[in-house]
């Protein structure tokens, strides 16, 4: 993206698909260190906070951290921090003051994420009524778990310049990983370097370009394809299952034909193998890029296929986490020792404070609406 030479010096490993929402694939010899962070602390991160609500729904696995918790509202008016373990969080602590009906006296009501940040609370409190004993109010001070009774509003708003120069980048890495000179890429690259530039991208939904597709997979896929007969090098970007772009790279091409996908499984980071046929014409991607290649309904078909995959991770993850806390609770609770045998008293207390844990799990799922 700029006419500085990449040597061993300046080269870098360039993920196809942003790690930000999964990517594992690495390209060297594609782009410079100074132009790979503009890209990444623009492009890329515009792009992975668009798909951020997707990567938390899905669990997404990453190489390196793992993906921002994020605020949302629910359908109750509450604000809850979503984390990527599907766990969540009050928005912020509520400190509650009020006098007694008596007159004499208040009554505080403290409401936190955590004990130490109770204890921080407690200490403002204690500056303001000396006489309080803070070792009794932490004695009493206690953990609760319970299951949001609301659903979550999610926007999947997607689209601009700035995600869109992040798309481009992915197919055109994976276009020079494949033997075609960035040169040839003219489109694409007259796009990354020239803010005035027209997009070369758009959203295609008419049919599925890939023709054995995975049932139930949110998968990620960047497919291009060079082809001497048309002269074009024509993309593909699908992420989530959900976002299908295709892209034109260049329409004055004179090279081999070339064609290569990469597709992974964003949840487990598993590769994939994928055709994708990308025999559209010159008009087609123009009808793409005008909006004019989605059919109603089209999106939210896209969205079906894969939305009770996320549901199921959830539920699993639950499960697990849940599971394995009863476990280590009832153990510690029941009296025995490490290593010693149960007896039939252990046993019976361990039965109980197993369903000490499990029981509002189970409770919620009887709640839940019918699908």
């Amino acid at each position: 993206m700029c006419d500085v030479e990449i040597t061993e010096e300046n080269d870098t490993k360039e993920h196809i698909i942003p790690n930000a929402i999964g990517g594992r694939k690495k390209v060297k010899g594609f782009i410079c260190e100074s132009c790979n962070n503009t890209a990444g602390d623009g492009w890329e991160s515009e792009l992975a906070k668009q798909l951020n609500p997707l990567s938390l729904f899905f669990g997404i696995s990453r190489e390196r951290g793992e993906a921002p918790s994020q605020l949302f509202e629910t359908t109750g008016g509450d604000k809850l921090k979503l984390h990527v373990d599907g766990s969540m969080e009050i928005e912020k602590p509520l400190y509650l003051e009020r006098p007694l009906e008596s007159g004499v006296g208040v009554r505080i009501q403290i409401r936190a994420r955590s004990i130490p940040e109770v204890k921080r609370m407690l200490q403002g409190v204690k500056r303001k009524y000396p006489q309080i004993d803070l070792n009794e109010l932490l004695s009493n001070a206690k953990s609760e778990s319970y299951y949001c009774p609301d659903m979550f509003e999610f926007n999947f708003s997607f689209g601009g310049h700035e995600a869109g120069r992040s798309i481009v980048k992915s197919a055109l890495a994976l276009a020079v990983s494949s033997g075609i000179p960035v040169e040839a890429c003219i489109r694409a690259k007259n796009y990354l370097i020239n803010e005035e530039a027209e997009a070369c991208f758009g959203y295609f939904y008419e049919y599925d370009l890939i023709k054995n597709r995975p049932e139930g997979i949110p998968l990620h896929c960047v497919s291009i394809k060079g082809c001497s007969k048309t002269n074009q090098i024509i993309g593909y970007v699908e992420y989530f299952g959900v976002q299908r772009i295709v892209l034109c790279l260049a329409d004055s091409y004179e090279g081999e034909n070339i064609s290569n996908t990469y597709a992974i499984n964003p949840i487990t980071g598993e590769e994939l193998s994928l055709v994708v046929e990308l025999n559209l014409s010159v008009e087609e991607v123009r009808d793409a890029y005008a909006y004019k290649k989605i059919p109603d309904g089209s999106i939210e078909s896209a969205f079906g296929k894969v939305i009770s995959v996320g549901m199921n991770v959830s539920f699993e993850k639950e499960k697990d986490r849940v599971l394995n806390e009863a476990v280590m609770n009832a153990f510690e609770k029941c009296g025995a020792k490490e290593g010693e045998m149960l007896t039939p008293e252990h046993v019976n207390k361990l039965a109980g404070l197993l369903m000490e844990k499990l029981e509002p799990f189970i409770l919620n799922q009887f709640t839940q609406p019918l699908k």
